[in-house]
């Protein structure tokens, strides 16, 4: 029986086990090139190759001379890897996201982007800073699949939550059930639909992609099949760990940066083509998967979550910005 073997970059952060136990399953002897600074457990032995891929040459140095069935890119620089894999894998996963979508990324309420967004939305190519660069990526591997360097697929990532998450939208709720407190701002009412993709669910859709055929020369939103508002999320987080808090709708230009989620503007993205294609579906529903997000955060307490995901927990700050909204809202009543 012919060896299948499959290199993961990267393999060890929130979707990292999932596509690589998936690929173990199947029969794959897998590979992962990642830092080395975070280990976990996967269901069988894997290869470690241990290295730093952003660095051109360190790339070159640790993928010399090897091959593979499959490669999945979740990390490094997307470019580089690709090149140095040319001709070396029969089907290439390049892992993009969300924000590589012109008007993905602006704030509530200002946000006017057309919704459900397809794979064929506009992109921001002309973009200088990261969402250019993601969309430069995604196409030279489609002109690399044209070429015959390899079959390529791209896989849209969402926001991603599930255990050792370090865009953890769902600790600013979290957190706040630990240090038991009694209120909670909510932007906007909470009323925003951002699009999340639970781990578990992201490693099904990307294993789909490396292995189907129908997956060639495609690119796929990648995200839980339904969306559940930013108040909904709260509720069920709320409801896992056993306690009551107020959630204090306040207009969301009022209170930036204490509930993230909830100040982004409404972000769907359309599962059609993964579900007709690939045919995909969830592994774990959304409100199973925010539970159990949550229960994880609360036993693990991570130190590590961006502000920019998990929010401010200047508490007294927020308390002024609740008692001053009370107010008003009670003049106006």
């Amino acid at each position: 029986m012919t060896r299948r073997r499959a290199l993961v970059v990267g393999g060890t952060g929130p979707t990292g086990p999932a596509i690589v136990n998936r690929l173990l399953a199947a029969g794959y002897e897998t590979t992962i090139y990642h830092s080395g600074a975070h280990e976990v457990d996967f269901d069988r032995d894997v290869e470690h190759l241990h290295g730093d891929n952003r660095d051109g040459d360190d790339i070159a140095a640790k993928l010399a001379g090897r091959e593979w069935e499959v490669a999945i890119l979740t990390s490094g620089r997307l470019r580089a890897l690709a090149n140095e894999l040319a001709g070396r894998c029969s089907r290439l996963v390049g892992i993009t996201g969300q924000p590589v979508y012109r008007g993905a990324v602006v704030p509530t309420p200002e946000g006017l982007i057309a919704l459900p967004v397809p794979e064929w939305a506009e992109r921001q190519s002309d973009r200088p800073d990261y969402t250019g660069k993601v969309a430069a990526g995604e196409d030279q591997l489609m002109q690399q699949h044209g070429r015959g360097d390899f079959e390529a697929a791209i896989v849209r990532y969402p926001g991603v939550y599930g255990p050792r998450g370090p865009l953890a939208h769902e600790w600013a709720v979290v957190k706040r059930v630990l240090d038991d407190r009694p209120a909670m701002i909510m932007p906007g009412a909470g009323t925003s639909y951002f699009q999340r993709g639970y781990a578990e669910n992201l490693g099904q859709l990307v294993f789909l992609a490396a292995t189907r055929p129908e997956a060639a020369g495609e690119a796929f939103n990648g995200a839980d099949e339904r969306v559940l508002n930013a108040r909904h999320v709260a509720q069920l987080i709320l409801a896992e760990l056993n306690h009551e808090m107020d959630l204090v709708g306040v207009p969301a230009e009022f209170c930036r940066g204490f509930y993230p989620l909830a100040q982004k503007s409404s972000l769907i993205l359309d599962m059609s083509k993964a579900r007709t294609l690939l045919g995909y579906r969830d592994v774990v529903d959304p409100e199973t998967a925010t539970r159990l997000t949550a229960r994880w955060l609360a036993e693990h307490r991570p130190t590590d979550v961006a502000p920019a995901f998990a929010g401010s927990f200047d508490y007294e700050a927020e308390d002024r910005i609740i008692t001053s909204w009370k107010a008003a809202t009670a003049d106006l009543a």
